[in-house]
């Protein structure tokens, strides 16, 4: 009997809270009619750094007792991206939301050492090489359709969540190429005249999964708002990692050799949960305003401001280095890397600009 009356009334207090929450809204908002009400259609150009914390690529060692270690890793850019977007709305105060955001990015470092210090290039071998270079590249594709609804007070505020599903596509690779005009090995003594060793890593995540948005917007005098946007999902993910060497060595003894070895090293699934935010203000210029029925209304919306997103171990690496000569790591699969893997997060952020076009029937 307890657990009855207990059960009765939580499900009053959750009753009540839903009905207080129609009743800060206007009328239209408490009744469902299935009609089209309006379409909108929006583009937005964004301007987004990537950021890992996966992209160490060299360490020298000191050329001196006095010296220390240092390690330097690759420092990202910001790239114009793009978002396009469309949907429909229906009843008064439902939609249909399908949108699109692609993201193409690419930065590179380069670092020369002294002559003489040690140097660890990422997934190369130690030695006294004598530039090393590194390359990241970030491709994503994120694709989504939410079905969302608004409501709106008797006041300057109004809210819309959403539920729907959401598919990403994260490809992350990264290169290191080290060059020496003299390679050595462990005592010091040349071992030929000059080389190349390049790697290069792939990442690649594949993920679908559910998608929840909450939006809440101030209106402002003059059409004019300030809105605040998270969303979140969590992705059911396939992701897959290779690697490639490639080494150039000339030496004196064997002459000119390229060797190029290529390894498929794993694949899994995971899930990877991914969030975003957005903080921006808004103008509205109506045009087409016709009567109360019978009408249409044409809406041109401009909205700027920044947004954040990530992705929480969504990209995978190797993490070990070459070990032995050129001509083994070449030959010899295993001489050259240690077979363990670091997972890093995934994120972007930056500013954005839009514009939305849209019409709804009065």
């Amino acid at each position: 009997m307890k657990s009855i009356f207990k059960r009765s009334a939580i499900s009053l207090i959750v009753l009540g809270m839903v009905g207080s929450t129609y009743a800060a809204a206007p009328g239209n908002n408490t009744t469902w009619s299935p009609r089209l009400t309006g379409v909108f259609i929006g583009i937005d150009a964004l301007d987004l750094r990537p950021m890992n914390g996966d992209l160490d690529y060299i360490t020298v060692s000191p050329t001196s007792p006095s010296g220390s270690f240092y390690t330097r890793a690759i420092s990202t850019d910001y790239d114009w991206s793009w978002r396009l977007y469309g949907g429909i709305k229906f009843t008064d105060n439902d939609d249909i939301t399908l949108s699109w955001m692609r993201m193409r990015a690419s930065d590179k470092d380069s670092v020369g050492t002294n002559s003489g210090a040690t140097v660890f290039p990422r997934w190369g071998y130690p030695g006294s090489w004598d530039t090393v270079s590194s390359k990241a590249k970030f491709d994503l594709d994120q694709v989504y359709g939410v079905w969302g609804h608004t409501i709106n007070f008797n006041n300057p505020w109004s809210i819309r969540y959403a539920v729907g599903i959401e598919y990403a596509k994260l490809d992350s690779d990264m290169s290191v190429s080290s060059e020496a005009y003299d390679y050595y090995d462990n005592n010091s003594q040349v071992q030929s005249e000059g080389g190349t060793l390049g790697t290069i890593t792939e990442s690649r995540l594949r993920g679908w999964g559910p998608r929840v948005e909450f939006d809440m917007t101030y209106h402002l005098p003059y059409n004019f708002a300030l809105f605040g946007d998270a969303n979140a999902s969590l992705l059911v993910s396939t992701r897959k990692i290779s690697q490639v060497w490639d080494i150039y060595e000339y030496d004196s003894e064997f002459g000119s050799e390229w060797r190029e070895y290529s390894s498929h090293f794993s694949t899994r699934h995971v899930v990877v949960p991914r969030f975003g935010m957005r903080l921006g203000a808004s103008y509205t210029a109506v045009f087409g305003q016709a009567g109360a029925e019978g009408g249409s209304c044409t809406t041109l919306t401009i909205d700027a401001g920044w947004q954040v997103e990530s992705y929480i171990h969504a990209i995978e690496r190797l993490d070990g280095i070459v070990v032995g000569s050129a001509r083994a790591a070449a030959l010899d699969k295993s001489s050259y890397f240690a077979p363990f893997t670091k997972s890093s997060n995934f994120g972007d952020q930056g500013f954005f600009l839009g514009v939305k076009l849209g019409m709804d029937w009065l």
